[in-house]
C-alpha cells in the first residue's frame, strides 16, 4: 500500500478524503464541532498536502442525511452540512508553523466552502472544503441513502467527475470502510496514496491481528452482537481472554449464544445498565498481568455518572503496564468524558475506526485497503 508523500503531491492538485464525520453541538445559536479526535488525528496529512501540493480539496461526509428515500424529500439538512468543519479548520490551522509559501497563502486566503463539484474545480484557493460528500448522488452504491441512484453506472459516472477534481488522490478517512465513489473507485481513476493515519492504523491493526504480544487481553462493550461476534471469536483465537461488557452482555444470554471458553461475559448491574462491581474486580489481574490490551465499546451508561464501571476499567488499564489499543466513537466520547482520552494517547495507540477497527481485527482487510493497494 503506497503511502502519501512529498513527491507523490508535489505540485499536484490533491484530493484528499478526510475523516470528518464528528459529532457536532450548538453553541451562541450555531453548530459547531463538538468532538475532534477524528480531525485532529488526519492533520499532519493535511498539512503535508498543503505544504506541497498546489491545491487540496477535502472531501468527506457527515451522518447519513438520506437514511430513507422520504428524508431526501426534505433537501439535505442544514445540521449535517460540512460548514462547522470550514470553521474548524480556520481556527485551528493558522497557527501552525510552516514555511512553505504554498502553506501561507493557503491560510492567508482561509478555506474555501465549496457547495458543488464546480465551485470546488473554479476556486482559485489551495484550500477548498466540499460539502458532505453524502448530500450528492452517486456517493454510496445500492444504497438507499440515494434512492434515485442504484445503479453502478450512476455510482462511475460520479466517481469520475470527483476524479476530475485532481490529480492525486490520498484516503486519511479509516472509518469510512464501506464501498462507496470517493473511497472505492476514485483510487482506481488517480494515482493514490493512503493518509499517514490511516497507514498507522493498518500498520497497528494489522499487527495485532498477526502477532499481539501476550497475555493478549481483548475487551469488547458497546451493542450490536450480530456485527461484533464475528470479531470476538477471531480475537479469542488469539487472544488469552476476552472480556465482554455493555449492552452485548444482555444480548449474548437473551439470545443465547455460545461463545469460546476462553470469552468471559460480564455480569450486569441489576438495574442492566452497566457491569457489575465484581465483574471489573474478577477482570482486573488479568488486565493487569497483560502485555497486551484492546479495548472497543463502554461497559455501561457512561453518561450518567452512577455507572461507573467504564471508568473504573479505563483506570486498571491505564494503570497496567500493557500496550494499549482503543478505538470506536463511543469508547473515544467515553474516554473524552472522562478526561482520559490524552493518557490513552500517550499510553498507546486510539484508533479512529469502531466499525472499521473491528472489521480489520476480524477480516484482516477492507474494501478501502484493498484498493489502495
Amino acid at each position: 500500500m503506497q503511502v502519501v508523500s512529498s513527491q507523490l503531491i508535489s505540485n499536484k492538485r490533491v484530493l484528499l478524503r478526510y475523516d470528518i464525520d464528528v459529532a457536532l453541538r450548538s453553541a451562541q445559536g450555531k453548530l459547531v464541532v463538538g468532538e475532534d479526535f477524528k480531525l485532529k488525528a488526519g492533520l499532519e496529512t493535511l498539512r503535508l498536502c498543503l505544504e506541497n501540493a498546489s491545491k487540496t480539496i477535502i472531501i468527506g461526509h457527515l451522518g447519513r442525511p438520506f437514511a430513507t428515500a422520504e428524508y431526501e424529500k426534505n433537501g439535505p439538512p442544514k445540521d449535517l452540512s460540512a460548514k462547522p468543519i470550514q470553521e474548524w479548520f480556520d481556527l485551528h490551522l493558522p497557527g501552525v508553523s510552516l514555511a512553505t509559501a504554498q502553506y501561507k497563502q493557503a491560510h492567508l486566503e482561509g478555506v474555501f466552502f465549496a457547495k458543488t463539484l464546480e465551485e470546488a474545480q473554479n476556486s482559485q484557493s489551495k484550500f477548498v472544503l466540499l460539502e458532505n460528500i453524502r448530500f450528492f448522488h452517486g456517493e454510496v452504491p445500492g444504497s438507499d441513502y440515494h434512492a434515485t441512484c442504484t445503479s453502478k453506472t450512476c455510482d462511475v459516472d460520479f466517481a469520475r467527475k470527483l476524479a476530475s477534481l485532481a490529480d492525486v488522490y490520498v484516503n486519511e478517512a479509516f472509518s469510512s470502510c464501506n464501498v462507496a465513489a470517493s473511497t472505492t473507485i476514485v483510487p482506481t481513476l488517480l494515482p493514490h496514496g493512503a493518509g499517514l493515519h490511516f497507514a498507522k492504523e493498518v500498520r497497528v491493526l494489522g499487527g495485532i491481528r498477526e502477532n499481539p504480544k501476550k497475555p493478549f487481553i481483548a475487551i469488547m462493550g458497546g451493542a450490536k452482537v450480530k456485527d461484533k461476534l464475528p470479531v470476538i471469536t477471531v480475537l479469542a483465537q488469539k487472544a488469552d481472554a476476552v472480556l465482554v461488557g455493555g449492552k452485548l452482555v444482555a444480548e449474548i444470554r437473551e439470545q443465547n449464544i455460545q461463545v469460546p471458553k476462553n470469552v468471559m461475559v460480564g455480569k450486569l448491574e441489576e438495574g442492566g445498565f452497566d457491569i457489575a462491581p465484581q465483574t471489573s474486580e474478577a477482570w482486573k489481574d488479568l488486565i493487569r498481568q497483560s502485555r497486551m490490551i484492546v479495548w472497543n465499546g463502554p461497559l455501561g451508561k457512561f453518561e450518567d455518572p452512577q455507572y461507573d464501571q467504564s471508568k473504573r476499567v479505563a483506570q486498571i488499564i491505564l494503570d497496567s503496564e500493557a500496550e494499549t489499543v482503543v478505538g470506536g466513537g463511543d469508547t473515544i466520547a467515553l474516554l473524552g468524558e472522562l478526561g482520559l482520552l490524552e493518557e490513552f494517547e500517550k499510553k498507546g495507540f486510539v484508533s479512529v475506526g469502531g466499525g472499521a477497527m473491528l472489521k480489520l481485527l476480524s477480516d484482516g482487510t477492507l474494501p478501502t485497503i484493498e484498493v489502495l493497494s
